[in-house]
């Protein structure tokens, strides 16, 4: 079947070693019948600003190519049209690609399964808060500690470069020493509650740093999100809920509760948020779903337990 597709990447984010990886990927894609072209990013935003291109053009599927934050700019762009993501992996973190089950370091392969894989809506989140512009999110929404770290983390982007994941763990040692969980109050569909957090995550996915599932029952595809609060103060608890959200345990702790929910408000002092990595800002935040707003190739190779409904 005859496809019309983009691929969009950042040459000076690690793409000048991957040159010649990103040339064979295209030329698998041109293959299987697909007509492909490309257009760079270079300034923050242009990722997005070329998605809505796209759109505007009724191109059948944009691939990005990147990590997470990429990945998010995109869908930022795709929202609510009829143009598909589809996503080539290379940056940092690549949580998408995983539960897509595309291989990482192996674009060719990568863009093989995009070309075989079908197409299905999914649910994306929606933040947005007194100073925070509305922002979409595919994976998920992090108040709380793991905002700090990715906060702290986004000014040295040449470390986060060079040593990738290992950046996120000796930043967040450092920030969870000092961190202390902080009083927040919720309102879950309407419901309130009031917490002493160390943070709360507002899954659309199911992994989370690409190794652990800490949302392991979320769906991308049943109209709600799954909210998790870690509760508790001080390292031993943070170090606690780590090992916990390691071994999969952590849904059972009683100082971990869970709400499957369609929209969740959150208030409070001094709590950082981000969005799949991205830092945007600080609470007070309203986050709800968007059902089925953004179409998604999904390969053969995806984590079919994301999905409760077939594909197109």
């Amino acid at each position: 079947m005859q496809v019309n597709a983009r691929v969009i990447y950042n040459p000076s984010a690690g793409m000048r070693a991957a040159r010649e990886e990103l040339r064979r990927a295209v030329a698998e894609l041109r293959a299987h019948g697909w007509i492909v072209s490309l257009a760079e990013t270079v300034h923050p935003g242009d990722a997005t600003r070329l998605a809505r291109d796209a759109t505007s053009e009724n191109l059948d599927v944009l691939v990005a190519v990147g990590g997470d934050g990429t990945v998010n700019e995109v869908a930022n762009g795709l929202v609510d049209s009829a143009t598909a993501l589809g996503v080539l992996p290379s940056g940092t973190a690549n949580v998408w690609a995983k539960e897509m089950g595309l291989p990482l370091g192996d674009m060719r392969t990568a863009a093989q399964r995009l070309a075989e894989a079908e197409t299905r809506w999914v649910d994306v989140g929606q933040v947005r808060g007194e100073n925070i512009a509305p922002r979409i999110f595919l994976l998920w929404s992090g108040i709380g500690l793991d905002a700090l770290i990715t906060r702290d983390v986004e000014p040295q982007r040449e470390m986060k470069r060079r040593l990738g994941a290992l950046m996120f763990w000796l930043v967040g040692i450092r920030d969870a020493w000092n961190y202390r969980g902080k009083r927040a109050v919720l309102l879950c569909d309407g419901k309130r509650l009031r917490k002493r957090m160390i943070l709360a995550v507002a899954a659309n996915a199911q992994l989370y740093g690409g190794i652990v599932k800490i949302a392991p029952d979320a769906h991308v595809d049943d109209g709600l999100l799954d909210v998790i609060v870690f509760e508790g103060t001080g390292l031993w608890a943070t170090a606690w809920h780590l090992v916990r959200v390691f071994f999969g345990s952590h849904v059972r702790d009683p100082q971990v509760q869970v709400y499957r929910v369609a929209s969740v408000a959150v208030s409070g002092k001094n709590l950082p948020t981000h969005v799949d990595g991205e830092p945007i800002g600080f609470a007070p935040v309203e986050i709800r779903v968007r059902p089925r707003a953004l179409r998604v190739l999904v390969p053969k190779t995806a984590n079919q337990s994301l999905f409760v409904a077939s594909g197109e």
